[in-house]
């Protein structure tokens, strides 16, 4: 396999690596047994004996290292021996696992352990495929190395002293395996299990144990003044393996640094002769840094797709989103089938879709599920059935085949964290974000996943040598800041050497109510619809969309222009210093062959009968034809006609709808109010919650944490912007409230306003006055907007809640439980409106009952 010429450097930096270690442990040698010869002490001994550190001073004055100022950082194992340890700074794309088999074949060790420690499942199975595989690279650059007599392992296996003196073994493991005090499997390795016979003298000679002690002190016993045991990590202590550490900064890219002293010190006990890291963005406090490959050496080596084009389409739902990116994929398809039949080579561009949802039992209609996805790719779009997969924790269609066989008919794949971290496939170019709360921030952790430049070689097409973000209803200019985050955490820009991997520990926390409140039983008023002599909550298509006259609903003029039509906000990002270019307002168009049934197929899930969506389809051909357009001129501009007409029926939907839902608010068929002959929603007592290990309590304006939340505790990092905090903070001052809840979206058991669209509306705060003079309460619910995000989706949330609250105050007379008697419902845009949000409430709590 021809190695690209950063990885030739790599490598030869290594070598003059190994051969100043080299030097340096002979010059320590020579300098112990000068003393010891002359029987003089060893002054000091440390320095004397530290080779590692002497070769990498003198190679580093050479200039031989990655930052000659940095200084050295040490490792002894438990005798302490000082460790060799290096680091390759290999951006994502690069080719670590290539250059760590390389590494190893430099090292000319014919025989011997090897570990090869990976981060993640999924590198875990795709090392393992490559390590198994005779024809692959990495594989035949071991048996090279060995010649010919490399022994495959995985910590199970059974393996002799025997096969360690006349073959080169390589054993795999995870690395949770490596802590021990995180992960049972480890501990595993501690245990006296007698699987390793030929590695220990037999049990009852002693004189051989004793021996065995004096050679190897550090090895563990049955008990204080016991035979050593006899477990996997003794035999490792003893065969001082090299140690492969792959991915390194998922290991040492926690935030507390003792925890990653901690994982290294698990390393250095295994008694290592050698570590080699390789890392996109190593920790430098950790790891001494070798050589330092950028972005800017793998673009033009072309390891990685670059530029990265950003896209953000605005006043869109998630399925136009999605036909855009279909577009784009049926385009980047063509040509790669055009670059197949001029020159042989293969590529099948694929998309990866990030969702919301993808559990099994998450499916509620609100949030983006993996399957809503699948079902539009399939119904709508015309994607056939197997090519498209699932990656999740729960379900993984990826493991049917190769994608990279031309067999493999996978296109798309739609995930939600699976992919974040330990996969990325060549023939990904176009990530998709549908995830309209985080997006921004998965638009980072995901950016590496499409960046692999197939067979390592440009196409010579431009469009096939870029990969491609698109996201919805996101600032591009903020998008474009994440891609460039994104980047950097991928070591594809330049980094400040003390930066941190990107990994973060999550715990999952209790949230409780507070002392005071755990007791009490609180109702909040829901959205119902008159059912017979009951009430039940509104279902939108039971009781709005069946009172939709779809025939009141025809095709639009051809020369009308739609208000709040689509556009398309696009930037190409780059390595190096080159600025972001943006695009701003192109009308989106894309080329899709003209079919009636192609536009039915995008109105299915706002017209659910397909002969009412036909009917409107044929009406809007016609129109055309009449008003003087050719059949060429409207299959020029059919892939914006089909987004202009699906926006035209959706907003005639949305109006009929709306119309609809006031007239049964003023019929009494819908009512808002909380009453106790009716169902009400109840707020639970607690739930669940991830927390990041570096999240703090959330502070009041003091700097105390704040005193007046519902529930505890409250985390800084789950509001997701400075508005939120600010108002969070400005509740918590206010005497005239019992307490405030911050809404944790989507929760199981969390609080939820319905309108006269399918989608639920989820407040960001609940508030509870305090008592009038009749002793009932007020409720306040909130939405917090910042000025930038008032957009159609904020109009409809403050109509809904206007249309709410006067309803509230015309019906809501009796209360449950204590429940509230008075309502407000407003949304926030900036911290001037903090005030009039509150305004009417009472300062005081003096007549509480």
């Amino acid at each position: 396999m021809e190695l690209k010429e950063y990885q030739v450097n790599v490598l030869d930096a290594f070598t003059r690596w190994l051969d100043a270690l080299t030097l340096a442990r002979e010059q320590s040698e020579t300098g112990f047994k000068v003393f010891r010869d002359a029987a003089l002490d060893i002054p000091l001994p440390n320095e004397i004996g530290n080779f590692p550190k002497n070769a990498w001073r003198k190679l580093a004055q050479a200039g031989g290292v990655a930052d000659e100022k940095v200084s050295y950082v040490d490792r002894t194992d438990d005798t302490g021996r000082p460790i060799p340890h290096i680091c390759f700074k290999v951006p994502t794309g690069g080719g670590k696992t290539l250059l760590a088999a390389a590494a190893l074949q430099r090292l000319n060790r014919k025989t011997g352990l090897t570990l090869w420690i990976t981060p993640t499942n999924a590198i875990y199975a795709q090392t393992k495929k490559a390590l198994r595989d005779r024809e692959h690279p990495y594989r035949q650059m071991l048996e090279i190395a060995s010649g010919g007599r490399v022994k495959f392992m995985e910590k199970d296996n059974l393996f002799s002293s025997a096969d360690v003196e006349n073959y080169m073994c390589v054993m795999l493991v995870s690395l949770p395996a490596t802590n021990r005090n995180k992960n049972r499997e480890f501990l595993r390795m501690f245990r006296d299990s007698g699987r390793y016979p030929t590695f220990f003298p037999d049990s009852d000679d002693a004189s051989s144990g004793a021996s065995l002690l004096e050679d190897y002190p550090d090895l563990e016993r049955v008990s204080k003044d016991g035979p050593v045991k006899h477990s996997l990590i003794n035999v490792f202590k003893m065969l001082r393996p090299v140690v492969i550490l792959d991915e390194a900064h998922k290991a040492y890219g926690k935030r507390k640094q003792e925890d990653n002293q901690g994982f290294a010190r698990a390393i250095s006990r295994l008694n290592p002769r050698l570590v080699i890291e390789l890392s996109a963005t190593p920790n430098r406090g950790i790891s001494n840094l070798l050589v330092d490959i950028t972005g800017v050496e793998l673009k033009n080596e072309e390891m990685i797709k670059l530029p990265v084009q950003v896209t953000s389409f605005t006043n869109t739902e998630w399925q136009e989103t999605l036909t855009e990116a279909h577009d784009k994929l049926e385009i980047l398809g063509i040509e790669a089938q055009t670059l197949k039949k001029h020159e042989g080579r293969y590529i099948r561009p694929i998309a990866v879709v990030r969702v919301e949802r993808t559990g099994k039992n998450q499916r509620d209609g609100t949030r983006i599920h993996s399957e809503d996805v699948r079902e539009f790719l399939i119904q709508n779009l015309a994607v056939p059935k197997n090519a498209v997969a699932v990656k999740s924790s729960e379900l993984d269609e990826l493991g049917r085949g190769d994608l990279l066989s031309e067999t493999s008919p996978v296109r798309w794949i739609i995930t939600k964290a699976a992919l974040m971290e330990g996969w990325d496939c060549p023939f990904a170019y176009l990530l998709v974000m549908l995830d309209n709360t985080q997006a921004q921030r998965a638009i980072t952790q995901l950016i590496g996943r499409v960046m692999r430049q197939p067979h390592a070689s440009r196409t010579g097409r431009e469009s096939l040598d870029q990969c491609y973000v698109y996201c919805m209803n996101t600032d591009v200019g903020a998008a474009v800041s994440q891609v460039k985050n994104g980047l950097e955490q991928e070591g594809l820009s330049g980094l400040d050497g003390s930066v941190l991997g990107p990994v973060t520990d999550f715990q999952r926390v209790q949230v409780k109510r507070r002392e005071q409140f755990r007791e009490k039983a609180i109702f909040l008023p829901l959205v119902l619809h008159k059912d017979g002599d009951d009430w039940c909550e509104l279902d939108y298509t039971q009781h709005i969309l069946s009172s939709i006259i779809w025939s009141d609903i025809d095709a639009p003029n051809p020369e009308d222009s739609l208000s709040d039509r689509a556009s398309r906000y696009s930037a190409i990002v780059d390595v190096g210093n080159t600025p972001p270019v943006f695009h701003e307002g192109q009308e989106l168009y894309i080329d899709k062959t003209l079919r009636i049934d192609w536009f039915t197929r995008r109105l299915s899930d706002v017209v659910p009968n397909p002969w009412q969506a036909a009917r409107v389809v044929k009406r809007l051909m016609g129109k055309l034809r009449e008003s003087g357009y050719t059949e060429d001129e409207i299959h020029d501009r059919r892939s914006y006609l089909a987004y202009a007409l699906r926006q035209y029926v959706t907003d005639k939907v949305e109006n009929q709808a709306e119309k609809v839902f006031r007239n049964k608010l003023r019929n009494g068929e819908i009512r808002f109010d909380l009453e106790a002959s009716q169902p009400n929603f109840q707020l639970v007592e607690s739930y669940e919650i991830a927390s990041s290990y570096d999240g703090g309590l959330m502070p009041g304006n003091d700097g105390r944490p704040v005193q007046l939340n519902l529930f505890e505790p409250i985390y800084t990092q789950h509001f997701d912007s400075d508005l939120e905090r600010k108002f969070a903070c400005y509740l918590d001052g206010q005497t005239a409230l019992q307490w405030w809840h911050r809404v944790a979206v989507r929760q199981q058991g969390e609080y939820y306003l319905r309108g006269w669209k399918q989608e639920r509306i989820w407040p960001d705060f609940l508030a509870m006055g305090s008592y009038n003079i009749d002793g009932k309460p007020h409720i306040l619910v909130f939405e917090t907007k910042g000025k930038h995000l008032d957009n159609k989706d904020t109009d409809y949330k403050s109509r809904v809640l206007q249309v709410l609250q006067d309803a509230y105050c015309n019906f809501g007379a009796m209360s449950v439980s204590d429940g509230p008697a008075k309502g407000t419902f407003k949304l926030v845009f900036d911290q001037s409106e903090f005030p009039s949000a509150l305004a009417g409430l009472r300062d005081s709590r003096a007549f509480r009952p």
